[in-house]
């Protein structure tokens, strides 16, 4: 047996784990370079092979870091709110209608139904509560202003304000879950 012959079988003996023939460990007897070309690829395959563990496969579905366990009730109570949010601000979005104060009261509307989406989208995904705190809390402070001059004005009531108290609840919940995962923090692996 020469030796390429010889490396062939030890090839063949590591990757179908069979023993060598006679007449390859007699080769390997009379030949350093061969036994020096076994080793080798031994280390070779050692080191391409994973260690077998107990350990279960790793878990490929979302996970949200444990923090987020915690506000689970919080989650409920903004999904809530998003609810409420979308529900009065459709019947707005919809009304019949023409001329300038119409028109206002849909654009109006619109951003009422988008806030109500963008908590109902982060009850769902509180990881990107972070990214949602400026527009919320551009939206509804822009809008409690607005509130605070028609009341101060006589121009709307108490009752019909009322509404902006979910959307600055809203926007407290948003607050303590984007705190929760804002920069610095652990980025989740997953959703649950």
């Amino acid at each position: 047996m020469d030796c390429d012959a010889a490396r062939a079988g030890i090839s063949v003996v590591l990757d179908d784990e069979v023993e060598p023939s006679a007449e390859l460990q007699r080769h390997l007897e009379a030949c350093a370079e061969c036994r020096a070309w076994q080793d080798r690829a031994h280390q070779l395959r050692r080191s391409t092979l994973r260690p077998v563990t107990d350990q279960p496969p790793p878990d490929i579905g979302v996970r949200l870091p444990d923090r987020f366990r915690l506000h689970r009730w919080l989650r409920f109570a903004l999904a809530w709110a998003g609810v409420l949010l979308i529900a009065w601000n459709l019947v707005d979005m919809f009304a019949p209608g023409s001329g300038t104060a119409i028109h206002l009261e849909r654009h109006q509307a619109a951003f009422g139904v988008a806030l109500g989406l963008a908590f109902l989208f982060v009850a769902w995904r509180p990881d990107r509560a972070y990214g949602m705190v400026p527009f919320a809390a551009t939206f509804t402070l822009a809008l409690s202003i607005s509130a605070i001059i028609d009341l101060v004005n006589g121009a709307s009531t108490l009752v019909r304000e009322s509404p902006h108290l979910v959307e600055l609840a809203g926007l407290a919940m948003l607050w303590v879950l984007g705190a929760a995962a804002g920069p610095g923090r652990d980025r989740p692996s997953a959703q649950r």
